[in-house]
């Protein structure tokens, strides 16, 4: 539920250096996340043998917006729940540098803008898809997550679209096969993305009030049911080699090498008895491999 308290008031917009009020903005839009929605939109639409050219930069700029928007509003919504979390206590709306009020006109913002953005895309799915990740994260995900602990398996679809969101704007079909193992390998990692960082911030699940996973299934059965998705991941990583998507053979050789790298230190961090070290290890070389495979995507249609 929004909260209008505001921890310190003594912390407002007016008294705040520079630097204070651009790492708030940072820390509300999430920027690295967002670039990384960014980025797999462009993924998604030079996937699609999308050129570079002005809807490029329109459908890369309208999914990062969107995310950015999506992350000041889900911040909105949870201002009781980051109080209460160590690892979100510091936003700038718990400690005041932000009001609820910026935040909910700078989401407002951010939002409208990427719609507009897609809307001047040819066609009318892009724009459909950003909407439809708007409701189902702020609409849907970020509630039910006061109601599961498995919220984060519906919640993954969010994670699936932007690659569409860049694909549809290419002007590919929505449903191929191509389209859906890059979507699909988005939604597999957000999987383990999300229990993983969980599993590095235990405590704040039972501080949040929060359905507790951990409640529900013990640490290290969850893990090992994690590791059954990060295997199915990596199975979804192989398969843009095995069907040629990847064009550029010394690409290709960088991109499996890394792979395998990868994920035989996520194997070894697994077999490390302290669990949050392993989780924590785990979750970096988690989103490492989704950076490896965008990157990889973008540099074979740019070089080719």
């Amino acid at each position: 539920m929004p909260n209008q308290h505001i921890k310190n008031p003594a912390l407002t917009q007016s008294n705040v250096g520079i630097h204070t009020l651009l790492q708030a903005y940072r820390k509300l839009l999430r920027l690295e996340l967002s670039t990384m929605v960014a980025l797999s939109a462009l993924a998604g639409y030079l996937f699609a043998g999308g050129h570079l050219q002005v809807n490029t930069l329109l459908v890369t700029a309208g999914a990062g917006l969107l995310a950015a928007g999506c992350s000041a509003l889900n911040q909105w919504q949870e201002q009781d729940l980051d109080q209460r979390m160590q690892r979100t206590h510091l936003r700038p709306l718990p400690t005041g540098v932000l009001t609820p009020q910026s935040a909910l006109l700078i989401a407002s913002l951010c939002i409208s803008s990427g719609a507009l953005l897609l809307m001047t895309l040819p066609g009318s799915q892009s724009l459909l898809l950003g909407v439809l990740a708007v409701i189902w994260y702020n609409a849907i995900y970020t509630p039910l997550k006061r109601h599961t602990p498995f919220a984060a398996i519906p919640g993954a679809i969010c994670g699936a679209l932007p690659p569409l969101i860049g694909w549809t704007a290419a002007g590919g079909m929505l449903f191929t096969q191509k389209s859906l193992i890059l979507a699909g390998t988005l939604f597999v990692w957000q999987i383990p993305h999300t229990w993983l960082l969980l599993c590095c911030y235990r405590d704040d699940l039972k501080n949040s009030g929060l359905p507790n996973l951990f409640e529900t299934i013990a640490t290290e059965k969850l893990l090992k049911i994690n590791n059954c998705w990060l295997m199915s991941l990596f199975l979804c990583y192989l398969l843009f080699p095995t069907f040629s998507y990847i064009q550029i053979p010394a690409l290709v050789f960088i991109y499996v090498t890394s792979l395998f790298v990868i994920f035989f230190l996520t194997l070894r961090a697994a077999y490390n008895s302290n669990k949050e070290a392993s989780a924590r290890k785990a979750f970096h070389l988690v989103n490492i491999s989704m950076a490896l495979l965008l990157t990889v995507l973008i540099l074979d249609r740019l070089l080719i």
